[in-house]
């Protein structure tokens, strides 16, 4: 019995697999990532083949990295999945496969029910493992020539090369801090000062990146998602110190989405956002 359509996250650290339907999420599961090629592909199969005989046939992928027209994997910093042809690998089951990056479907689920509904302009950050984003202009994801949108690797450090990610995306704060985002919110949450500082620090880095990108895009609102901004607290004063001295609008709204299956709803709209832009 057909019950909507098959959705897949596939993040740095999780994927979760759903059937969806216009009511929402119907069934779900969630598996880590596989570290290995073989065995990323061989969880796709195993888990495709499970759910989708429950669906009407179309699988909408969101993917931490970006696919070129041939749908080849040109950009997954990671995954183990990089040069990988991942749509061929894909129509060995459905004929409608649809894959858009991972901010992209954050920004359709903003675009379609969320904070970004009649938005003339629009910034969406997905801030966890990295930092993902997308722009929203005149009721479409801005794509470019494809590879657009990937700001969370802006060199902001000229002197080492660092780009934001690099400086505060999930995997460099463990680096940095020798504990990963958890751990320092559960430490902050019982008044520990180093980790409350930190955050501070946190903050004000992303406060420059943001004001960096409305600088470039000035949007109307500023949607932020992802699993930092469970810790959004401990920084948000610092973040709007940095960004309110930014000398454009004044007035930007900035919206703090709480959750974790915005990116997997988003995906539900990968087809029909495509179908749409294909009319114009």
């Amino acid at each position: 019995m057909e019950s909507g359509k098959l959705c897949i996250d596939i993040g740095g650290t999780k994927t979760i697999f759903a059937l969806i339907d216009k009511k929402g999420i119907v069934k779900s599961k969630r598996i880590d990532t596989a570290i290995t090629k073989q065995a990323f592909l061989e969880d796709m199969k195993r888990n495709i083949e499970e759910y989708l005989p429950l669906s009407n046939g179309i699988i909408n992928i969101s993917i931490a990295g970006r696919v070129n027209h041939k749908g080849k994997v040109i950009f997954c910093p990671n995954l183990p999945i990089k040069g990988v042809n991942f749509l061929d690998f894909l129509r060995k089951f459905s004929n409608n496969v649809n894959i858009e990056n991972d901010g992209n479907c954050f920004g359709l689920y903003q675009l379609y029910k969320g904070y970004l509904r009649g938005a003339n302009s629009g910034l969406i950050v997905v801030w966890g493992t990295g930092i993902g984003n997308s722009i929203i202009y005149k009721n479409r994801i801005y794509e470019g020539g494809g590879f657009a949108t990937e700001s969370g690797h802006i060199i902001v450090d000229y002197k080492t090369g660092k780009s934001a990610e690099d400086m505060i995306g999930g995997k460099s704060i463990i680096k940095r801090y020798k504990m990963n985002g958890l751990e320092m919110h559960n430490l902050a949450e019982k008044g520990n000062k180093k980790a409350i500082a930190s955050f501070n620090s946190i903050g004000k880095m992303f406060g420059y990146y943001l004001s960096s990108m409305c600088f470039v895009i000035d949007p109307e609102t500023i949607v932020i998602g992802g699993s930092f901004v469970n810790s959004w607290k401990f920084m948000e004063r610092s973040v709007y110190e940095i960004l309110r001295s930014n000398p454009l609008r004044k007035n930007i709204k900035v919206k703090i989405v709480k959750g974790k299956f915005y990116v997997i709803r988003g995906c539900y709209f990968i087809d029909e956002h495509k179908s749409f832009n294909n009319k114009l």
